[in-house]
């Protein structure tokens, strides 16, 4: 794959960014990038967190935040998308993009069926049932008329991302901007997906922008790459060995048990109006965490893994089963009542920019529940900006960047607000959703290191919702593998991912990197 910055081109290319500069707060987040991509051309944008190839994909689709100003030209077809409002562009260069943030990419209120026929037709694609059901099961949803039926929050993570591939793909674009589109995968449909894309592109003429931090993704998929690092376009650099220690073999005494779930079952609507089939989501799930333990739950997408936590957090009731803290039930509830619970057991959140107020700055939306949750020493508010300032330094987000809100943050700097937030009222228990699933693997290591090191100066248990297995072997010793809503395996880690007994793990084990020791 070549790094040339703008590759062969053409002289008329798709998509021409020149000298584009994106100021934030008076300082550059975006330094004077270049690139084009010509018709049917891939090119892979790369860098860490933070280096600008979130806001360059904004750029292109027009989607920049109000607190941004742009300099430079991003040309579409010729066309500058900066001084031309979408209303007024023209429509000869049809674009689509695949985003991070699954939450905010569909609209919760209305049937995914609904969504994606309403797009295709606009774009003169093939709208037919049919066709959209072939579109979705390319993808690897297994039950695709359910999904059309029903609506976006009914689904988990990886199942709204490729829903979202399959609608830009059904509509044909002739640019396809893909931000990050394999993070929230486990490593079976993280292998479909690349497939799916390699193989949609292949003979249509469609161009792509593949903005990720997963370059073995990007050297498959790509002809060319070009990398950013603080702003600007580099030179590529070596990639380090990263190297993730693997978890220390369970205590021989962990504490008592801290969150217990017994015979959990949930059922969720089937889609529809006419006595709809109901849909398994969890059929008797047992699952217990002591105090200070730390247990990855592990599955494919779609397992019942999303549903569970909702549950373990008191976010929704459960058909039948119960759940236990400290020996006492949890069932959803106000915040009043909860409190002691709100305390002791706390979450971070998958899709960060889904779960932050846009108005509040970083260091405001860290101290926000020590207002309700906190104790003495965090009445004041002195004292709450004193205890978000450490919580943010512990999760090594810069203090520059406190005073900025979601918007000006890229994926990897929103979750570590989430992680700070979630850490700053001293949990005794960390439920985590895929914690660094949207991270390089450079910062994915040092947030490896700080769940660690937290938990182990803590005494902090931790619940690890993870499709990386490579992570889970780095920080749980034990492991517990959802499969169709049951639990198939229950076991430490090391022997899990040495010898697994079930087939859908076996798979899981087989499509995920070797952990380096």
């Amino acid at each position: 794959m070549s790094t040339h910055p703008d590759g062969p081109g053409s002289a008329t290319p798709l998509l021409a960014i020149e000298a584009l500069t994106v100021t934030i707060g008076g300082r550059d987040v975006v330094d004077g990038v270049g690139l084009r991509v010509g018709p049917g051309e891939r090119v892979a944008l790369l860098g860490p967190s933070g280096s600008g190839k979130s806001l360059t994909a904004a750029a292109v689709l027009g989607r920049l935040p109000a607190v941004a100003s742009l300099r430079g030209r991003v040309l579409l077809g010729g066309t500058d998308v900066g001084a031309v409002p979408a209303a007024r562009r023209d429509r000869a260069v049809r674009l689509a993009a695949v985003g991070q943030d699954t939450r905010t990419a569909l609209n919760p209120l209305v049937a995914v069926g609904t969504q994606l026929r309403a797009a295709v037709r606009a774009n003169g694609g093939d709208d037919r049932p049919g066709a959209l059901r072939e579109a979705l099961a390319a993808t690897g949803i297994e039950d695709p008329g359910r999904v059309l039926g029903g609506h976006p929050g009914e689904l988990s993570g990886g199942q709204r991302q490729r829903v979202q591939l399959a609608l830009a793909l059904a509509c044909r674009p002739h640019l396809l901007v893909a931000d990050e589109p394999t993070t929230a995968l486990d490593p079976v449909n993280r292998r479909r997906v690349l497939d799916l894309l390699a193989s949609g592109l292949a003979g249509s003429g469609t161009a792509l922008l593949f903005i990720s931090h997963d370059t073995a993704a990007a050297h498959e998929l790509c002809d060319r790459a070009v990398h950013l690092r603080g702003g600007r376009v580099v030179d590529p650099a070596p990639l380090p060995a990263h190297t993730r220690r693997p978890a220390p073999a369970a205590s021989a005494g962990p504490g008592g048990p801290l969150l217990v779930a017994r015979g959990l079952h949930r059922v969720h609507p089937g889609p529809g109006r006419r006595r709809p089939a109901p849909v398994p989501a969890l059929r008797g799930v047992d699952l217990t965490v002591h105090a200070g333990e730390r247990v990855a739950l592990a599955g494919t997408s779609g397992a019942g893994k999303s549903t569970l936590l909702r549950i373990l957090l008191a976010l929704e009731p459960a058909d039948a089963g119960s759940v236990t803290a400290d020996g006492a039930d949890v069932r959803p509830g106000p915040v009043r009542r909860l409190r002691a619970f709100r305390r002791a057991v706390q979450y971070v959140p998958q899709d960060p920019a889904g779960s932050l107020d846009p108005r509040m700055t970083a260091r405001e939306l860290v101290a926000e529940p020590l207002r309700r949750l906190g104790g003495p020493a965090t009445r004041s508010a002195a004292g709450r900006t004193r205890a978000a300032a450490a919580a943010l330094d512990d999760v090594g987000l810069p203090a520059a960047l406190a005073d900025r809100r979601p918007g000006e943050l890229s994926g990897g700097q929103a979750q570590r607000v989430a992680l700070a937030r979630a850490l700053v009222v001293g949990p005794r228990l960390l439920l985590a959703d895929e914690p660094v699933s949207g991270l390089d693997p450079a910062l994915r290591d040092q947030v490896v290191d700080l769940l660690a090191d937290t938990c182990a100066a803590r005494g902090t248990g931790l619940l690890l919702v993870s499709h990386d297995l490579a992570v889970a072997a780095a920080l749980c010793p034990r492991t517990v593998v959802l499969h169709d809503g049951l639990v198939v395996e229950d076991r430490p880690t090391a022997e899990l991912l040495a010898a697994p007994q079930h087939p859908a793990v076996a798979a899981l084990v087989g499509a995920t990197a070797p952990l380096s020791v």
